[in-house]
């Protein structure tokens, strides 16, 4: 108890709220560009049935040698399944929202228009029926939750 008390006099209530404004961009921010931005481009190389060259090289290189080349059927094997896991990842933590929220991530993120683009917020808001403030803050608050449960995850194995 020491401890929080120390730190609530070290910062005033402004400096505190400042802080936590900052993470939530933060998170929001993470949520939208490494996985929402990336949704259509990561779904593409799940689904590609397009089997690349199946040529074999032969190398005197040891297995374990930099040199050494994987075969481009192991490394594009190894990036769909990778895009595949990355997607069942973020489905997952979309149907851990409320409904509201994933129903606006999926209107918002994962689906386009005729012409390619997402649909804009008030073409959205309306199917909610939500008004336009209410609206800002479940997509504010999803999109956060979102960060702060996707940050972090793939960086141990480097996929991006």
């Amino acid at each position: 108890m020491q401890f929080s008390s120390d730190v609530e006099n070290m910062f005033t209530q402004e400096e505190i709220e400042d802080i936590l404004k900052d993470e939530q961009y933060f998170y929001i921010e993470h949520a939208e560009k490494n996985w929402l931005n990336r949704y259509f481009k990561i779904k593409a190389i799940a689904n590609e049935t397009k089997v690349p060259s199946i040529i074999s090289s032969i190398s005197d290189m040891p297995h374990g040698s930099s040199n050494f080349k994987k075969s481009k059927t192991e490394m594009f094997a190894i990036k769909t399944i990778q895009a595949s896991e990355w997607l069942e990842i973020l489905h997952s933590t979309i149907h851990s929202l409320s409904p509201i929220e994933q129903k606006l991530i999926e209107l918002k993120y994962l689906r386009k228009r005729n012409d390619g683009s997402r649909y804009s917020d008030e073409v959205i808001y309306p199917q909610l029926f939500v008004g336009k403030t209410r609206y800002y803050e479940i997509k504010k608050e999803a999109l956060e939750i979102l960060g702060r449960h996707l940050y972090g995850v793939f960086a141990e194995r480097g996929f991006s």
